[in-house]
């Protein structure tokens, strides 16, 4: 049986691809509406894909999604990897090598870097063909109310009495830690971003080392118009100005953990953002704030200081340069030059 990986248009593969996601991979939703949104409407160009076929069939696919880093000043045209995918039959290796050779060999001439988060499966096969291991995302969760996590280790009553005067007390000191920032920024919620995004990014773009455009347009488009998904956004603006000065976009029902799907802005605006959004989030009925984030150990270290606690390990980032790449490869393969959350995910 012989195998060949195609570069094909998305919107020309469209069944084979709804086929062999729905068949192969853990996802949710709408399998046509993310192709339309994930692959054809992105802010900052369409995607591509390769079809793996056997003699007669197209047997796998891995798709190639276009963001835009920025190092310091310096725009770097990424290559996003997603949705790789090979049907169980011809899961032996071989057929995944010719996919992903095929595709790195492409991005390699086509984009100055490529990057991704491959399950755990997949990470060897990348490993194999040249890929480096950034690291490791790293998921951090700050627990709210206390008796729901008491209750697997103590009776629902006493789990009940006890945690609510533990989150009595801690909402006692987080409140009074919002008195400072409060002076000078208040917390603001919105459903949807604006010009003061825009000017937010142009200011901080070269705070981080390499991180994802994040603009007005793309913001909405990640977070705001993902099919299935819907998101606020927690905003810290100026009390005397009304300047965005950091934002979270939050995600997750009332009564469950709230997740910071990304969290952005100087450092100490993201601190003060912090302080004043846990009550708030208590109030609308949250039991745990998670975040997930590789990157700039000074974001690592607020996030302790924010008495956010480290829960697993559990999504590797790969990276390689390409032909083009104008950055030395030694800070691309540095994971502290980076500042990744599930805003740069493969969705």
């Amino acid at each position: 049986m012989g195998y060949r990986a195609v570069l094909t248009d998305p919107g020309e593969a469209r069944a084979s691809l709804i086929r062999l996601w729905r068949a192969n991979l853990k996802s949710h939703g709408d399998a046509a509406a993310k192709l339309d949104w994930l692959y054809l409407d992105g802010p900052a160009g369409r995607a591509e894909v390769f079809v793996l076929r056997d003699d007669e069939h197209p047997v796998g696919c891995a798709g190639i999604t276009v963001r835009e880093l920025w190092h310091h000043d310096r725009p770097l045209r990424a290559a996003l990897l997603a949705d790789f995918a090979v049907d169980r039959a011809h899961r032996t290796g071989f057929p995944a090598l010719i996919l992903q050779r095929s595709v790195k060999r492409h991005v390699d001439a086509a984009f100055d870097l490529s990057y991704g988060f491959p399950n755990a499966s997949a990470v060897a096969i990348h490993r194999r063909i040249g890929y480096r291991e950034l690291g490791v995302m790293t998921r951090y969760v700050r627990v709210l109310r206390h008796g729901p996590y008491l209750e697997r280790r103590f009776a629902r009553g006493v789990a009940r009495i006890a945690g609510a005067v533990i989150d009595a007390a801690k909402l006692a000191v987080r409140l009074a830690r919002t008195v400072a920032p409060s002076r000078r920024s208040a917390l603001r919620w919105l459903d949807d971003v604006d010009p003061r995004f825009d000017r937010l990014w142009q200011a901080t773009r070269g705070a981080y080392g390499i991180a994802c455009r994040r603009d007005a347009a793309f913001l909405r488009w990640r977070f705001l118009r993902k099919p299935g998904e819907r998101n606020v956004i927690a905003t810290l603006v100026g009390r005397s100005t009304d300047e965005l000065r950091a934002y979270a976009v939050v995600g997750g029902a009332a009564g469950g953990m709230a997740t910071l799907l990304d969290l952005y802005g100087e450092l100490d605006a993201i601190g003060e953002l912090l302080t004043l959004l846990m009550p708030a989030l208590y109030a609308r009925g949250h039991t745990a704030v998670g975040v997930r984030f590789l990157g700039d150990p000074r974001m690592s270290a607020l996030l302790a200081t924010q008495r956010f606690s480290v829960r697993d390990h559990n999504r590797v980032v790969i990276v390689n340069a390409g032909a083009s790449c104008p950055i030395d490869r030694a800070i691309l393969e540095d994971a502290a030059a980076w500042y990744l959350t599930d805003l740069d995910e493969d969705t």
